[in-house]
């Protein structure tokens, strides 16, 4: 009996295209965190995003963004243009930080926060390729379900948020700072969108 070839597998499944909707979290008037590099939020995670995009676009996926640039999004538009745009996937891009007052030691590594169990399994596979491709940033707390959060509550599609790493950590705001800490976030963002496709 002959014996099948196996067949490699595409990157992304292309049985039908891929429509994930991006947003690097802040912009413009909303500055988010900052860290003592004194870098705020929203100028670290937009290369992180934009890269994201640049590696999905590569493997096939059509990518639609709430912003390219340092521009105000209103909070509740980033979801509406998610549903518009009728998105697969929504996956905000954020880094974290503590309050004041709080002891920042040993708090650091990613989190994952969604609302409706439907993106577990999107939030599962983004941590584990964070945690995979980033050890370095510590392993966090990992999943957040039940969030009540306004980019975590659409359900038009599986809706999660990122937070990458906490901007009061030294070791992952330093990451966070650098190019090449960067890339590597936006390759393990990427990574964990191509294995949620792929375990679908």
């Amino acid at each position: 009996r002959q014996k099948s070839v196996k067949k490699p597998t595409p990157t992304v499944p292309m049985d039908k295209p891929k429509l994930v909707f991006l947003d690097p979290g802040h912009g413009g008037t909303q500055g988010g965190g900052a860290g003592s590099l004194g870098t705020p939020e929203k100028d670290l995670v937009l290369p992180i995003t934009l890269r994201a995009a640049e590696l999905l676009r590569a493997q096939g996926a059509t990518i639609h963004l709430t912003r390219t640039t340092d521009t105000t999004v209103g909070l509740y538009d980033r979801g509406q243009l998610a549903h518009d745009t009728d998105s697969d996937l929504l996956i905000s891009v954020h880094a974290n930080a503590l309050p004041d007052g709080r002891d920042p030691r040993g708090i650091r590594g990613p989190e994952l926060y969604y609302t409706h169990p439907q993106a577990q399994p999107l939030a599962a596979a983004l941590l584990a390729a964070l945690r995979t491709g980033l050890p370095d940033l510590g392993p966090g707390t990992g999943l957040k379900p039940g969030a009540d959060l306004a980019l975590t509550r659409p359900t038009s599609q599986p809706s999660v948020l990122i937070e990458t790493g906490y901007l009061t950590d030294p070791g992952n705001l330093r990451l966070l700072n650098s190019p090449a800490g960067q890339e590597r976030l936006a390759q393990a963002i990427a990574a964990g969108v191509v294995a949620y496709y792929r375990g679908l």
